[in-house]
């Protein structure tokens, strides 16, 4: 794109004429690994792409349609609703076919494909990305495809409670809803109480929030951290996570009418990355989901991690933490942050080679659209949940208690502020795991001195999507 110079002096003119920290939206950098491109961490391989070991009492047979199977890129989530399922219903575990493919998030739909690719392999339902979401929820077909939620006896009146975005995104681009999801994955910047009294003198949320209720006041309080810790100590633990919290203030989704859109929040986000980088206000060269990342959250070398709903367990603050009566547990708090973001959760669509429709309903419904069953869910799991009923019972439980590694803070009143600011109406598309993967990617080398300027880093940028996505027009940047 070696023309596309010509067209950064305007990126450059729109970006200096908003503030330098106007935010952007997410869904997907560090959404699973260090790359911009899974929801959540990999599970370990577990050696077989095609039939990995099921949930407790589940079967691995491809072929058994007698039983309702589940496509999952790990079991984090589908044995835990499983055991919730089958304890509050009539039914018992050896009724489901897990097919767990071992891998991350952003690696999934290579692996369903080839699952799919055999027309005897059983699946009903199938966990989907935001970010790679509408690739099956856009497809008909009825070796890949999927169904009409009404198609098993859902229709638009059932879905009132849901928070909007998390509708919105399991919606086909003509409309069709053919996703829930049982997660509203709202998320807020967890921060280390005793380092945040040190530095800034905070005592409370409260404070905290104050100082990085927006970017410009993220950035000052991070260069008030390191001056106070003479430099050992940064804000925030990666840029990929910064990226993830940033990106949700994007107002223009990445493709229109199959054209490439870069809205003057990237220019920002480029500079903000930067001066993040260069100063030591995140940890540098540290890969998101690796040992040292969550290790890092046992020592004063970093302040803060952005978390998200299904993060405040083992995905990742309590490994950060070491766990119950690790170094850090308990000494952590959550705050909204510089902006709403949303951080992954996964979607349950229907395969258009579902044999197990009833069922199906029955397991959606008690995880989405039935209040009880996601309270339930949600008080079991300590998961923030879609169904705004169901948290609502939660958040007037005065009895309810927070969770140990927040030291008894109520995560879920932070998440409602949040989930309530999040708007995603028409900003997903088929095409954001990979885009948004290589725009991180490209800051990141901007960040470490691989590319020496800001034209340089989104030359690169859109000559890496052009070889991913040759389809889409790239014409405005020629």
């Amino acid at each position: 794109m070696k023309n596309f110079k010509k067209n950064i002096a305007l990126l450059a003119a729109l970006a200096c004429a908003g503030t330098m920290l106007a935010g952007c939206n997410s869904g997907n950098t560090d959404s699973g690994s260090n790359d911009a491109g899974n929801d959540t961490p990999a599970a370990a391989d577990n050696g077989d792409s095609g039939a990995a070991p099921a949930a407790d009492g589940g079967s691995t047979d491809n072929t058994d349609g007698t039983k309702l199977t589940v496509l999952c890129w790990n079991t984090d989530d589908i044995n835990p609703m499983i055991e919730n399922f089958c304890a509050n219903t009539d039914h018992t575990a050896d009724e489901f076919n897990i097919q767990n493919f071992g891998c991350g998030g952003g690696e999934a739909a290579e692996n369903y494909d080839n699952y799919l690719s055999d027309a005897s392999n059983d699946a009903d339902i199938m966990f989907v990305e935001a970010d790679w979401a509408l690739k099956y929820i856009n497809d008909d077909s009825a070796d890949k495809g999927t169904k009409a939620l009404t198609d098993i006896g859902f229709s638009d009146g059932d879905y009132g409670d849901l928070y909007g975005y998390t509708v919105e995104i399991g919606k086909s681009t003509s409309g069709v809803q053919k996703g829930l999801s049982w997660q509203a994955a709202a998320g807020g910047f967890c921060y280390r109480t005793d380092l945040a009294e040190t530095y800034l003198g905070v005592k409370s949320p409260d404070e905290m929030q104050a100082l990085v209720s927006d970017w410009d006041k993220f950035l000052d309080t991070a260069k008030k951290v390191s001056e106070a810790s003479n430099g050992e100590t940064a804000l925030a633990t990666t840029m990929g996570g910064i990226w993830q919290v940033f990106s949700a203030g994007r107002s223009t989704p990445w493709v229109v009418n199959g054209k490439l859109q870069i809205d003057d929040s990237a220019k920002s986000y480029i500079d903000f990355a930067k001066s993040m980088y260069d100063n030591g206000y995140v940890m540098k060269d540290l890969d998101q989901w690796s040992t040292d990342w969550y290790g890092a959250g046992q020592t004063d070398k970093t302040m803060g991690y952005f978390v998200s709903t299904w993060g405040f367990g083992d995905a990742i603050l309590s490994q950060a933490a070491g766990g119950e009566g690790g170094a850090t547990y308990g000494k952590w708090n959550v705050v909204v942050g510089p902006q709403p973001f949303y951080w992954g959760g996964t979607w349950m669509t229907v395969a258009n080679r579902s044999n197990n429709d009833d069922l199906i309903k029955e397991f959606m419904t008690y995880f989405t659209t039935d209040a009880a069953g996601a309270e339930n869910y949600a008080r079991a799991k300590g998961e923030y949940v879609s169904n705004q009923k169901a948290m609502e019972a939660v958040l007037n439980d005065a009895s309810y208690e927070g969770i140990g590694v927040l030291g008894g803070q109520n995560h879920f009143a932070v998440l409602n502020t949040v989930a309530d600011g999040i708007n995603m109406a028409g900003g997903i598309t088929e095409y954001d795991a990979t885009i948004k993967n290589s725009f991180n990617n490209a800051v990141t080398e901007y960040c470490r001195g691989t590319y020496d300027s800001v034209d340089a880093t989104i030359d690169a940028f859109i000559d890496n999507v052009a070889g991913s996505l040759p389809n889409l027009d790239y014409s405005d940047f020629d």
